[in-house]
């Protein structure tokens, strides 16, 4: 049977000798085809396949294949037969056709990577620039940007071409907005940049569209903006074009203003680069008469320019806000929105009040909690603008808690006042109630007071609890706090929806066991698909996990539910859609488990000795020191259940590159509550001292429940260094000692959002050479060395590149697992997407390599396990025995050559010799 690429490759070949209709629909499916196979030898002979179709093909099958290739991305950068490719698709560039040119043409900004020092394409693009066909003029434009993107050379020789179109009247403004924008991502050195804005100053001060002015800028702007060390120059430029001197001329139009604020913005991401002298004078271009559209992108801006900015910027944005709150109460909600948000970041920043008396903070704050109180009590918004305040009301209060700041309370109020309406979509009270659980989320000041709000809406006003069912129910289960006696734990009765957000809600702040389960419980799983099913049935195992109180039965019955629940979810680990996303959950129980498994071996070792034998136990002239060592020779015995349950921790640890910040700190803080146990056994065993305890790590994001879990880590570290490492502990330290397994044990765990949600994903595809067919081994000879070439694509979607690439060949024999071996290769990716290992393995037994991958990332240098591998089955056979005739020694004599006894008897030798 063949394998995925010869299947594939049959495909290709297959359609590309039919009809043109099979033909067009053959390559239609080649970004498929490589996306699928992303192998070197396969996307090498996929292009010169499609090379060959390309030359001797029609005008449509051109187009589909050149449409085709813009599809297939940086997977092309693979092939290798890089000089034949580009002679076959070439050849059809000496074509009088210029639609066939123009193909070509599209084909070469594809392959450009491949080979982006071409000189004959460099050539091409250049005789192409003076094309009367537009549509090959574009591709020349196109084909142009993508070379010039890639190739030193090429971009100094062709920029002043460029200009010199650029400067030419014959020449339309439309083909010269097609040309500008190839100036976006050249790779420009210095001599480069210095023509460009040479052009600049010539063709910015002439009379030209606004199309091309505002393409031209735009280009520009983002030259600057990829080699960073032009950004200051062009603010400069649009600085000046902004507020240009008399001999300049006039000032600029409200259409050309609104181009350059446009730039500007753009630029203000980079507000470290911003010197004091061009933020006051962009502050000073803030005119009465400006467009909204124009205020809109200056208040954008501005609020670009206030984050990590020097201190002398700041105070120049900070007198812009004092002096200019009217902009809060603009008729257009557009503009007032975002002086608010530009306000609220310039006010919340560490460095805006220092060296400020209390009397000035509290006198401007107040000033300007009119206008945001204005601003939120002005009607209702759109969701968009909404959001935006809502997110700079939340900074606000974060950053000044009613609880030191009596001007917090006003803005409190103007929140809450929405509420007051019967209607329930009126005042944007959802994004109000946004902001709710990003306060409860945030800072525990604000817990207890919202959640009682949020319980007491549900009895008073039932219609506004229906109408918001996520965000009250997240409100009314918030971490740190307990349901009412009289509260309901159902919240939605009539919709098994809502009941699984609730109890979703419910697991990630602690409340499995009243909140979660009966949620879980009353949902119907008889009409559910089989995975749902599973998967629901796995939670309410979860939820009635949870641990109240420390005992032995209490820990036989959690492991109870917690197998069950492991159970389901390994019975849905090879679904074909969903299966994946089971990874952590499996990995998390597996873990809560064990660390269930190392309590129950805590307590089963501690509870003799608190009740029966603590008697012998008292520091008083009972104390028995004999059973004080028999204690600590079965604390001994604990040790391996929580290595065992630290290893899983870490193990889940490892595995957790995409999961959230939020959910990564509560993984490391669940880790930790075995490490710390740990500690303290290894404490009462002389094996470590109480002052070298562990240190918390800084946490990724300060959120409410992983602060909770950190507090109380913090707790039993105290708790920790009033050990004594003394040889006869009495029953005081261990009192101790069950009082931090106690708090540990049955401090709720949060399951992270990661659990029900990944944001970001990674998957490594690897192939090898040789290639196993399917269902078939690789048959080599015993005592062979084979090369075996592993090849892998990275397909992530993760903010953080990987650095490289760490691939384990682990040889499995099944007859003797003494002639198993494990190798390992670090490679560094290839545009942090492909990779190459190669192993020389001897094989002398009939065996498996299984290869796995790990990485490290470029952000944390931290490394991490990645999910799945491939497995290549490996046949041994015996070399087959020499089959020629063998000189034996021994007493067989040598027989006679043939051609000497012709000689005697041709001429016998005398009788005496």
């Amino acid at each position: 049977m063949l394998s995925g690429t010869a299947e594939a490759q049959l495909v290709l070949d297959k359609g590309l000798r039919g009809t043109s209709t099979e033909q067009l629909a053959t390559i239609s499916q080649l970004s498929r085809l490589i996306e699928d196979h992303p192998v070197p030898t396969f996307v090498n002979a996929m292009l010169l396949r499609v090379a060959d179709a390309f030359k001797d093909g029609s005008l449509a099958l051109r187009v589909a294949i050149a449409r085709a290739l813009s599809q297939c991305g940086s997977h092309l950068t693979l092939a290798f037969s890089v000089p034949e490719i580009f002679r076959r698709f070439l050849t059809v560039s000496h074509s009088n056709d210029p639609n066939a040119r123009e193909t070509v043409l599209d084909v070469l900004a594809e392959l450009s990577p491949l080979l982006p020092e071409s000189n004959q394409c460099h050539h091409l693009i250049r005789e192409s620039l003076s094309t009367d066909n537009d549509g090959e003029y574009r591709a020349t434009c196109r084909a142009l940007k993508a070379f010039a993107s890639l190739s030193h050379s090429f971009a100094e020789s062709i920029v002043l071409q460029i200009g010199k179109i650029l400067e030419e009247d014959e020449v339309s403004e439309s083909r010269k907005v097609l040309l500008c924008s190839s100036f976006s991502t050249m790779s420009a050195t210095a001599q480069v940049v210095e023509q460009v804005f040479e052009i600049a100053n010539i063709i910015l001060r002439r009379t030209i569209s606004d199309e091309y002015f505002n393409a031209f800028l735009s280009s520009t702007t983002s030259l600057c903006i990829e080699i960073r060390y032009a950004i200051s120059k062009q603010i400069a430029l649009l600085l000046d074009l902004l507020n240009p001197s008399e001999r300049d001329g006039p000032p600029p139009s409200k259409a050309r203003r609104s181009i350059i604020l446009k730039e500007l913005r753009r630029l203000a991401n980079y507000s470290n680069i911003w010197t004091e002298e061009q933020v006051n004078i962009f502050v000073g271009s803030l005119q009465p008469g400006m467009t909204d559209r124009s205020l809109m992108d200056f208040f954008e801006a501005t609020t670009s320019l206030s984050k990590n900015c020097p201190q002398s910027n700041l105070s120049a944005l900070k007198g812009l806000v004092m002096s200019n709150t009217g902009y809060g109460s603009h008729v257009n909600p557009e503009v007032s929105i975002r002086f608010v948000y530009f306000a609220s970041q310039v006010f919340c920043s560490p460095r805006a009040f220092e060296n400020e008396t209390s009397e000035f903070i509290e006198s401007t704050m107040t000033a300007f909690t009119v206008v945001v109180v204005s601003t939120c009590t002005c009607g209702k918004l759109k969701r968009r603008l909404a959001s935006k305040l809502y997110r700079a009301v939340g900074d606000l209060l974060l950053t000044y808690p009613h609880t030191q700041y009596p001007f917090a309370l006003m803005i409190i109020s103007a929140v809450f006042s929405a509420f007051d309406s019967p209607i329930t979509n009126d005042n944007n009270q959802k994004e109000r109630l946004e902001l709710m659980c990003r306060l409860v989320d945030s800072e525990k000041l604000y817990i207890l007071e919202i959640q009682k709000w949020a319980c007491s809406v549900r009895s008073e006003k039932k219609r506004l609890f229906d109408a918001y069912p996520s965000e009250f129910s997240y409100l009314c289960v918030a971490v740190g706090t307990s349901i009412p006696p009289d509260f309901p734990s159902v919240f939605y009765n009539d919709c098994s929806v809502l009941k699984y957000d609730t109890a979703r809600s419910a697991f990630r702040n602690g409340h499995w066991k009243k909140v979660a389960a009966p949620n879980l419980e009353s949902i119907d799983l008889t009409i559910m698909p089989q995975f749902e099913r599973n998967w629901i049935t796995a939670l309410r195992h979860i939820a009635e996990s949870q641990l109240t109180e420390l005992g032995l039965d209490e820990l036989e019955k959690q492991q109870s539910h917690l197998i069950s629940a492991l159970a389901a979810l390994k019975s849905e680990k090879t679904h074909v859609r969903f299966g994946g996303d089971l990874r952590f959950p499996i990995g998390m129980v597996s873990a809560m488990l064990s660390s269930s498994y190392a309590y129950f071996h805590m307590v089963s070792v501690m509870q003799p000795f608190l009740t029966c034998l603590s008697g012998a136990l008292k520091p008083d002239a009972f104390f028995n020191p004999v059973m004080s060592k028999r204690f600590l020779v079965a604390l001994t015995s604990c040790e391996s259940s929580l290595n065992g349950a630290l290893a899983e921790w870490s193990s889940l640890c490892r595995a957790s590159f995409c999961a959230d910040p939020t959910s990564f700190d509560l993984i490391t803080l669940f880790y930790l509550r075995i490490s710390i146990l740990l500690v303290a056994v290894k404490v009462l065993l002389k094996k470590q001292s109480p002052d070298t305890i562990i240190q918390i790590p800084a946490l990724r994001n300060a959120r409410t429940c992983s602060l909770l879990q950190r507090e109380r880590l913090e707790w039993a570290i105290n708790k920790i260094r009033t050990l004594q490492s003394i040889s006869t502990p009495n029953i005081n330290i261990i009192k101790t000692i069950y009082t931090i397994t106690e708090q540990l044990a049955t401090t709720p765990y949060m399951l992270p959002r990661f659990f029900f949600q990944q944001f970001y994903f990674v998957d490594f595809k690897l192939s090898t050479t040789p290639q196993a067919e399917r269902n078939e081994t690789v048959t080599v000879m015993s005592g062979d060395t084979v090369p075996v070439r592993v090849d892998g694509a990275i397909t992530s979607t993760h903010p953080s590149p990987i650095r490289s690439i760490i691939v384990f060949a682990e040889v499995v024999c099944p007859t003797s697992h003494t002639k198993s071996q494990i190798l390992k290769e670090v490679v560094d990716p290839t545009d942090n997407k492909y990779f190459t290992a190669q192993f020389l393995l001897t094989f002398k037994t009939t065996c498996e390599v299984k290869f796995r991958i790990e990485f490290i990332d470029q952000i944390s240098r931290k490394q991490w396990n990645a999910d799945g591998g491939l497995t290549l089955p490996i046949m041994v056979r015996e070399k087959p025995q020499p089959t020629g005739h063998e000189i034996r020694r021994g007493p067989v004599s040598i027989p006679t050559d043939p051609r000497q006894m012709v000689r005697n008897s041709m001429f016998p030798l005398p009788d005496h010799i």
